[in-house]
């Protein structure tokens, strides 16, 4: 398995850690703006976003977003839209990242039936498809360039 990780690092890839929760969630730590956070990796996600009650938070400025958000349990959901962010994950860093700001209060809610900690976001596919991100859920790292 160290020869992947070695062959992936050799290939300019990042190696970001991520916990497998009873929930079958996978949590990382991400950095937004230079303020760390809890976030979900989540490949059926469209786009990486922030949820809107922690938008002082990560000091972001939004406006109002045209289309309406939906996810699982969730339909029609407001969406505002911040642009000019910045991303960390590990030594990894992406400036000039827009984010979604949607209400995952109903995402806190299910996590909460676990007892798993609140999230402040979801890395989204967006974010994972435009930086050829790979997941090894044996070795619980996110690969991304």
């Amino acid at each position: 398995m160290n020869d992947l990780v070695t062959v992936l690092e050799q290939q300019n890839y990042y190696s970001i850690p991520f916990r497998i929760r009873k929930s079958n969630h996978l949590y990382t730590h991400a950095k937004v703006n230079g303020i760390k956070g809890l976030f979900l990796i989540d490949t059926g996600a469209s786009n990486t976003c922030i949820d809107s009650n922690e938008k002082s938070f990560f000091k972001l400025l939004s406006k109002a977003h045209k289309a309406k958000a939906s996810g699982a349990g969730s339909n029609d959901m407001h969406a505002e839209i911040s642009t000019d962010n910045t991303i960390q994950l590990g030594k990894w860093k992406k400036n000039d990242i827009n984010l979604i700001l949607l209400d995952l209060t109903h995402v806190n809610i299910a996590l909460s039936e676990y007892d798993l900690p609140k999230v402040h976001g979801i890395i989204g596919s967006d974010l994972l498809k435009n930086n050829g991100a790979i997941i090894h859920y044996p070795l619980q790292l996110l690969f991304i360039k």
